[in-house]
């Protein structure tokens, strides 16, 4: 599946390399002030390009910050990097929420199997070379579907067309990565918001370690901002003996928990893109909610043939 878009503002979700330490960055800064130069990197009052008076599609301009080739930004959420500054000089890490080309993610090499039902020590080690990607969240305003979204027995969820300002205010809000409290289209309440981070850290070199220690409420809140547009996602104990009365999610995974190596959205998937294979006679069929043909897409998992299942029951 590919929805929600996570790229503007130096912030891409629950990355990790080390940042500033406002509360957001680079022009993204909320009560940037009267006289701020910011708008007019983005804003063209009567010559704009694009809706919103942006000076090119929405994904162009973000990238040209945060693309393979940007300049803006430390982070590069095309190819799954991360610089220790906008001028991106020396060796690039891997971005915790991969890219939406390629991702750096050791999907092969899981280590660290538990079977307690968490597992909080386990590692996903980082490629040293960008793979390309099997599943991505969607940034380019495409219509995709949004799984999950709505209320009980409601279908597999209504069509949307997710940008990256879908997720991250452009603007700034204060919030973990810029993340919005509520998603544009996401119809969601009450508002999800994740305190931010006190120093940003945008890469990894485990990707089975997704809390941010900067940053303590995210992991606490994750489950619940990402269920702001997968609705009938969020599950609690029991949930996998229990019907929740609809007739596509049924029987559901517990998701809510609230600490590392426990479930949580964020323990399984990535943000923006996974290279993770799904060659498996089973693991490359498994159709999406509507029944219609899954293929070998990923899911935005970050261990092959979900691979992910056995990292904690180990069966």
């Amino acid at each position: 599946m590919r929805l929600l878009a996570f790229l503007i503002a130096g912030s891409a979700v629950w990355l990790a390399l080390s940042g500033s330490a406002v509360a957001d960055n680079g022009p993204h800064v909320q009560g940037a002030g009267v006289v701020t130069d910011s708008c007019a990197g983005c804003h063209r009052v009567h010559t704009a390009q694009a809706e919103n008076l942006l000076v090119q599609s929405e994904s162009a301009l973000c990238f040209t910050c945060h693309g393979s080739s940007g300049t803006g930004a430390a982070t590069d959420v095309v190819d799954g990097l991360g610089y220790s500054s906008a001028a991106r000089t020396g060796t690039p890490g891997a971005l915790r929420g991969g890219g939406f080309s390629f991702a750096l993610i050791n999907s092969a090499n899981p280590s660290g199997q538990q079977s307690s039902g968490s597992n909080t020590s386990g590692t996903v080690p980082v490629l040293a070379t960008g793979a390309a990607t099997t599943s991505t969240h969607s940034y380019s305003g495409a219509d995709v579907r949004a799984w999950g979204n709505g209320a009980i027995a409601s279908g597999a969820g209504p069509t949307i067309q997710l940008r990256c300002a879908s997720c991250h205010d452009p603007h700034g809000n204060g919030n973990y990565r810029i993340l919005r409290g509520i998603p544009l289209q996401s119809n969601a309440t009450p508002a999800v918001s994740i305190a931010d981070a006190g120093t940003k850290v945008y890469t990894t070199t485990n990707y089975w370690s997704v809390s941010d220690s900067n940053g303590p409420s995210f992991i606490a809140n994750v489950s619940a901002w990402c269920s702001t547009c997968h609705t009938r996602y969020l599950a609690g104990a029991g949930s996998g003996d229990t019907p929740s009365g609809d007739p596509i999610f049924a029987y559901r995974h517990r998701s809510n928990e609230t600490s590392q190596g426990t479930t949580t959205c964020a323990q399984c998937h990535v943000a923006h893109g996974s290279n993770a294979s799904m060659s498996g006679s089973y693991s490359s069929n498994v159709p999406f909610p509507d029944g219609s043909a899954g293929g070998s897409g990923s899911r935005l998992l970050r261990i092959n043939n979900r691979g992910t299942c056995q990292m904690c029951h180990n069966r």
